[in-house]
């Protein structure tokens, strides 16, 4: 069975394109397209830009990316594991393992003695001192004064009621008459360029020429990935908006969105 890296050198070598021509065009240094060719990725910090670096060169190839990416990352799952088996177990002190536990112990104590100190709500309940029974002349008064702070929180309540409905009712209009943008992609010189849809299924894969073009509904929400964001100029509904990225960027699953700018 091909590993990735044969897999990535035989697609190569058949669209006779240099290991060259892949850094230049990808902005990858060649010690990085090297090892990931012969198979010396292994798993350290830098695996996560590793990964990204691997993604990018098999779309470029427009190989299975996917599939390519679960093999990799299986066969550096499967190295960790051989080096696993290799390393010399280490023997613990008992000793350390007892005192550990008695400092975990008295932290323990510690911490529950302190709950029921001062934390437990049962010390902490009210206690309300007795008060002779309000005269009767005075009850009229209070029960205005009741029956007005309910009417307030009654009218309080109704004027957020119908805050929210109206609010509702606004969202509810300016969705409906929310309308699709179009996005044209334009090239300003030949980029590899890559759409896929919502479902991950590729719309788009292939190496734009110059001045060549590709429109799409912005409600579709494509995925970008491409060579080198700053050969691309975005237009929105006939708008120039700028470039996606910057000259020598390598742009992996980007949307876009009506209010892009740059």
């Amino acid at each position: 069975m091909k590993t990735v890296g044969q897999i990535l050198s035989i697609e190569r070598n058949s669209k006779r394109f240099s290991i060259d021509d892949i850094s230049i065009e990808l902005k990858i240094s060649k010690s990085i397209i090297i090892d990931l060719e012969n198979d010396n990725i292994k798993n350290n910090p830098d695996i996560v830009f590793n990964i990204g670096h691997l993604r990018t060169y098999s779309n470029f190839l427009e190989l299975d990316t996917d599939s390519i990416i679960k093999k990799f990352k299986k066969d550096i799952s499967f190295n960790v594991e051989e080096e696993k088996k290799n390393l010399t177990p280490i023997v613990e002190n008992n000793f350390f393992k007892i005192e550990k536990f008695f400092a975990a112990s008295i932290i323990l104590v510690i911490f529950t003695s302190f709950y029921f100190l001062f934390i437990d709500e049962k010390e902490n309940e009210i206690d309300f001192a007795l008060v002779p029974d309000l005269p009767e002349s005075l009850e009229p008064i209070v029960e205005k004064a009741n029956t007005y702070n309910n009417n307030l929180t009654q009218s309080s309540d109704s004027n957020k009621s119908n805050l929210i409905n109206n609010s509702s009712a606004l969202a509810s209009i300016e969705l409906d008459q929310d309308v699709s943008s179009t996005a044209t992609l334009k090239m300003l010189n030949p980029t590899w360029l890559q759409l896929r849809d919502e479902l991950n299924n590729i719309v788009l894969s292939k190496l734009m020429d110059k001045d060549e073009e590709f429109s799409y509904q912005l409600n579709l929400n494509y995925n970008i990935t491409a060579g080198n964001a700053g050969n691309i100029l975005v237009l929105i509904d006939g708008d120039v908006r700028g470039k996606i990225g910057k000259y020598g960027d390598v742009l992996d699953s980007f949307v876009l969105y009506k209010n892009f700018t740059n």
